[in-house]
C-alpha cells in the first residue's frame, strides 16, 4: 500500500503549452500570449485573461543611471562602481547595473500611471537575475497574466504576472513573478447597506 501511494504521487501531464495552460488555468511559457491593444492594467479582474500580454518600449541604461542609483541607495558595491574590480570578477564584463535598478526601470516601463482597476503590487516571487546589464544596454519588458484567483475580499482579485526583462539582443536578463491586486467589476461586487 505504501508503494502504491508513493507512485501515485508522481504524475506527469503531457501536452502543448497551450493545452496545459488551459487545463491548469495558469499561463506557461510557450502558450499563446496575445499582446493586447489596451494595457492590461486598465482592465478589471474579470476582463483580464490568462495569457494577456503587454510588451514595452526599451530604455537605455547609462553609466550615470548606475552611479546615481548607487549613491541614491547607498549600494556602492564594486561591480557597479569600479571598472577594474568588476572586470576581475568572472561574472561581469565590467561595471554593471544593479539588479534592483533593472527591476525599478522595468516597473517604470510597464506601469500605467493613471488611476484604474490595478490597486496595488504586493510582491515578487521567483526573482532571478540571469545576465549582467552593462552601461549602454537597453532593456524592455514582456508582462503576461500568468494566473488569477479571487482575493480575500470580494472587491478585488489577485493576479500573478510573468515578467521577463530582455536586453537589446532579446536575451533574458531578469525574470520574476509580479503579484498584484485588481479591482473586481462593480456589477460583481455585492452592495453593502448603509448603516
Amino acid at each position: 500500500l505504501r508503494g502504491v501511494f508513493h507512485y501515485m504521487q508522481r504524475t506527469a501531464l503531457e501536452g502543448s503549452p497551450a493545452r496545459l495552460s488551459a487545463l491548469t488555468r495558469t499561463w506557461l511559457s510557450g502558450a499563446p500570449a496575445p499582446v493586447t491593444a489596451e494595457h492590461p492594467f486598465k482592465r478589471d479582474y474579470e476582463a483580464l485573461r490568462v495569457g494577456d500580454t503587454v510588451e514595452t518600449a526599451s530604455r537605455v541604461i547609462s553609466l550615470d543611471d548606475i552611479e546615481h542609483f548607487a549613491h541614491f541607495t547607498g549600494d556602492t558595491f564594486y561591480a557597479h562602481m569600479d571598472e577594474a574590480a568588476a572586470k576581475a570578477n568572472p561574472f561581469f564584463p565590467g561595471r554593471v547595473a544593479h539588479g534592483y535598478l533593472i527591476l525599478s526601470f522595468a516597473a517604470g516601463l510597464f506601469v500605467d500611471p493613471a488611476p484604474g482597476p490595478l490597486l496595488a503590487n504586493y510582491g515578487l516571487d521567483a526573482l532571478r537575475f540571469l545576465k549582467p546589464v552593462s552601461p549602454g544596454d537597453a532593456i524592455r519588458v514582456r508582462l503576461t497574466v500568468k494566473h488569477k484567483q479571487p482575493g480575500r475580499r470580494s472587491d478585488y482579485g489577485e493576479v500573478r504576472w510573468d515578467a521577463e526583462v530582455f536586453n537589446q539582443n532579446s536575451e533574458t536578463v531578469a525574470r520574476y513573478e509580479l503579484l498584484t491586486m485588481s479591482a473586481r467589476a462593480l456589477n460583481e461586487i455585492p452592495i453593502r447597506a448603509a448603516v
